[in-house]
């Protein structure tokens, strides 16, 4: 019982992560990438560091990890999930620092089912609403930016 539903949560987790990244999938047609490939490859904390001290962070078992850009530093996002929490590490890439941590808990893994669903429809009611604000009415360049509009039509 208890393997099934830590698999239905991992599973739900990775939908969520898909929510999130068919989101940001959408934005990056937009907007340039963060960190260049150079940027990834050479940052002072690797991977396997990066995921050992979000290991430490939180029990469970990774089901997310990224290298994305915050306040024009390069850091680590890894998302642990466990039976009755989901845990979300941001991790400076420059020295290891524990940047943030976020933790979502619940009584029972029937509780924490029910939270992450309940993220998930959160999730596509704001895409839903991005695609209605991002696509309806902006103009774009050639290269996907947005346009400035002025009011004379």
């Amino acid at each position: 019982m208890v393997t099934k539903t830590t698999t239905g949560i991992v599973m739900t987790a990775t939908l969520i992560a898909f929510g999130f990244a068919a989101q940001t999938a959408r934005a990056e047609t937009i907007f340039e990438p963060d960190l260049t490939y150079e940027q990834m490859l050479n940052a002072p904390i690797g991977v396997e560091q990066a995921m050992s001290i979000a290991r430490e962070q939180a029990e469970g078992r990774v089901v997310e990890f990224s290298m994305e850009e915050f306040n024009s530093k390069p850091v680590y996002e890894a998302t642990i999930a466990a039976p009755t929490s989901l845990t979300e590490v941001i991790i400076s890439a420059d020295d290891g620092a524990v940047l943030s941590t976020a933790r979502q808990t619940a009584a029972t893994p029937e509780l924490m089912q029910q939270l992450i669903e309940e993220d998930i429809e959160d999730v596509m009611e704001f895409a839903a609403l991005m695609d209605g604000e991002l696509f309806s009415g902006d103009r774009h360049d050639d290269d996907g930016h947005c346009a400035a509009q002025d009011d004379k039509g």
